[in-house]
Formats: C-alpha cells, sequence, structure tokens
C-alpha cells in the first residue's frame, strides 16, 4: 500500500470545497499556447465498463483490472472531471493496488482497503465504501479537489497530498501506463466511450490494442508535461562544463542525460536503457528527425531535442505533430556517446513562454547559444525531472 490512503476526505458540501469545484472551470495554463490548458479543461468522458474488461490488455493490465480503470474514468466523469483527472485516479489506483479491489493491507495500514488501499478512520466511508470502485474513486476525487492547485503539479507530487505515503515519488513511474488506459478506453486507439446522449450501442472492444502501446491522450496528458523516461532513471551527466566522456562529445554540455532502470534490452553502466522508450515531454512539432537528433518544437517557440537515437529507432517524422506523453522513439547509442542513454536539451531561441525566457541561457555561462537547464525547464511546468529516485551517478 505504501502508506496510501492516509489523506483526510473534505466532503464536498462545504463552501471551500463549493469553490474548488467552480476551480475547473478556469482555464489553467503554463503560459499562452499551454498543452496544459488543453489538458486541464478536457473533460473526460464515461467508458463502457463491460466492454472494458474485454478490451485488449494495456500495458500488462486486463479484465477486471481495466474494468476497474473504467470505474475511476467514470467518477472523474460524472464530477465533471478531466481527462488529467481521470489519468491522475488510474495512476493512484495501479500504485496502490495494481487497479485491484484488495480486501487487505499492510503493514504500514493494516485497516487499509479497496482500489485506493483507504484507510478505516472514518475519512473514506464505511468499509463497504471503501469496497465500491464508484464510491471509493469518487471520495478519491473529492479529496483530490481540495489539493490547491491541483491541476498544475507534478501528478505524483498530487497524488502523495491525497494519499499521505511515504515516497512523493512513488506514483510517477505509473503515469505513462495510466495514460495509455485513458487513451485506449476512452476511443484513443480504436477503443469505445459512451455517454448519456448515446449509450444504446456500444462499439466492439478494440482488437488493435496491444500490451505497451503508447499513444497520445488527445494531445492531453497529466500537468501537460511528462517525463521522457519511464521512472525511475538516473543522470549520467549533467548541464554545464564537464570533462569530455568521449571523442566528438562536448566539454560544455547543454543538456542532461538520463538512464531508465525500468527497461532496456543491456545491463550495465553504459547499456541499461538500450531500446527502452522515449516520450516527448510537451506537445509540438518535429523539426529534426536526422542523424541521432530528435527535436520538438513547442507552440511556445522553445524546442525540445532528444539525442542519440538510432534513425530507425525513430517512431516520428519531420512535420508530425506529437502530443505530451506520445512515445518518439527508442533509447540508443548513436553519435559521439559512451552507452545507450537519452540526451534531453531545450534551447529557448524564440521563446514566447516568459517564465521560460527568463531561464539563465547557456551561452552566459560560457556555453553555447540558447540553452537552459533542462531541470529549471521542467521546473516551469511544476515537474521534477531528477527528484529524490534519480541517482545523480555523473560517469
Amino acid at each position: 500500500m505504501n502508506n496510501g490512503g492516509k489523506g483526510l476526505l473534505i466532503l464536498i458540501g462545504t463552501p471551500a470545497a463549493l469553490m474548488a469545484l467552480m476551480v475547473f472551470l478556469v482555464v489553467f495554463s503554463f503560459g499562452s499556447g499551454s498543452a496544459a490548458a488543453t489538458c486541464n479543461t478536457m473533460t473526460g468522458g464515461s467508458v463502457d465498463v463491460d466492454a472494458a474488461a474485454e478490451h485488449a490488455p494495456i500495458d500488462g493490465f486486463s479484465g477486471e483490472q481495466l474494468k476497474n480503470a473504467a470505474y475511476i474514468m467514470n467518477a472523474a466523469e460524472s464530477l465533471g472531471l478531466t481527462q488529467q483527472a481521470q489519468v491522475i485516479g488510474i495512476m493512484t489506483a495501479i500504485g496502490e493496488s495494481t487497479l485491484q479491489v484488495l480486501d487487505r493491507g499492510d503493514a504500514a495500514g493494516p485497516d487499509s482497503r479497496g482500489l485506493f488501499q483507504q484507510r478505516g478512520n472514518g475519512a473514506w466511508g464505511s468499509y463497504e465504501d471503501r469496497m465500491d470502485p464508484t464510491i471509493s474513486a469518487t471520495n478519491f476525487f473529492k479529496a483530490l479537489q481540495e489539493v490547491d492547485g491541483w491541476e498544475e503539479l507534478e501528478p505524483t507530487i498530487v497524488i502523495h497530498r491525497v494519499q499521505i505515503n511515504q515516497d512523493p515519488f512513488h506514483y510517477r513511474q505509473y503515469q505513462s501506463a495510466a495514460q495509455n488506459i485513458v487513451t485506449q478506453l476512452s476511443g484513443g486507439d480504436g477503443g469505445f466511450t459512451t455517454s448519456a446522449a448515446s449509450s444504446a450501442a456500444t462499439p466492439s472492444p478494440s482488437a488493435s490494442a496491444t500490451p505497451g502501446a503508447s499513444a497520445p491522450t488527445n494531445g492531453c496528458s497529466a500537468g501537460g508535461t511528462v517525463l521522457p523516461l519511464t521512472a525511475p532513471f538516473d543522470m549520467s551527466s549533467d548541464y554545464g562544463p564537464r570533462n569530455s566522456p568521449t571523442a566528438g562529445a562536448s566539454s560544455w554540455h547543454p543538456a542532461n542525460d538520463y538512464q531508465t532502470r525500468v527497461s532496456g534490452s543491456a545491463a550495465g553502466r553504459s547499456g541499461y536503457s538500450c531500446g527502452s522508450p522515449i516520450f516527448a515531454s510537451q506537445a509540438g512539432t518535429v523539426t529534426v528527425a536526422a542523424g541521432y537528433t530528435l527535436s520538438v518544437k513547442s507552440a511556445e517557440g522553445y524546442t525540445i531535442s532528444y539525442l542519440h537515437l538510432y534513425p530507425q529507432d525513430m517512431e516520428v517524422a519531420v512535420g508530425d505533430a506529437v502530443s505530451s506523453g506520445q512515445e518518439i522513439g527508442k533509447v540508443g547509442s548513436n553519435g559521439p556517446s559512451t552507452g545507450c542513454h537519452l540526451d534531453i536539451r531545450i534551447n529557448t531561441d524564440g521563446s514566447t513562454n516568459d517564465d521560460v525566457s527568463a531561464l539563465p541561457q547557456s551561452q552566459t555561462q560560457g556555453g553555447p547559444q540558447g540553452y537552459v537547464d533542462p531541470e529549471k525547464f521542467f521546473d516551469v511546468f511544476g515537474v521534477t525531472l531528477c527528484g529524490d529516485d534519480c541517482r545523480r551517478e555523473n560517469f
């Protein structure tokens, strides 16, 4: 249970909660044209729960697990919440119960029960309430609405504030799977949705959905800015001056290098990220897809580049529009590289986002023109790029 489900539920009937509900009518953004604004105002649709149970597996989840995911999505929809909330709810349930209604707790919370491992302290209703997917999810979302500015925070931090678990970064490793589930169950990959206006006919479950498939959530993802690799991952080279690690590599590094510990085809310091997926951290248009570089230009003018991919592993082409969280390629060791890793760098030339433009640029520190520290860039959007679960090796 990871100490989850200990947050106190504050019911919607209070004046403060009613005010919080009105906040959902406001367009949150991190700057004009931000993908987050779209995500935060896109109401999540309802899903046929029985059809969800028959859906092809999504990232290893199937049957009753996907049915429970549908219950969570529908609970968010019934409160008028967004796709962002649906993703957050499913992230939480994956992290707490692997999308199962558990009739047991753990050493940290022996009285915890259900999808969200909610405690028997009276704040989450009766035992029957906690074991009911719809009621437990509804109570989770009501508590979520009480987190000040929840739509602007990194999802794992929001969940931590509701669940009061020990590790605030515990849930970030489940974000990609949660996004894929929301996408496919809401029809993003030939799936199915229902609505109050048209629920008489239920389309057949998608036969084309495959485990591990990565699809954009209609240009929308939790927070609008996501991690480029599956967490947890480690930093192998920091932003700034360094000793060149290999021939052709820079001695002033305008980027951060990362290796995921979750997936990949090789092991060891120089290669355990090989073949692991790279996700677009923000929506934008592909401007470079050649050599070992894949660059995506945001609607706000700045460019995020992902380096050391092999051409055959680039899954998008120049001119393609990509969504936040979409898989765009695989980690490689192409170009001047000491082993498989992702080099991520941000060039702010042409930025129309005032917060991004205000970041210290690399040329003021002896580096090349226009780059900024990726960690500071992600901070602008409320995302911790390298947190407590990220080892800084600096090989």
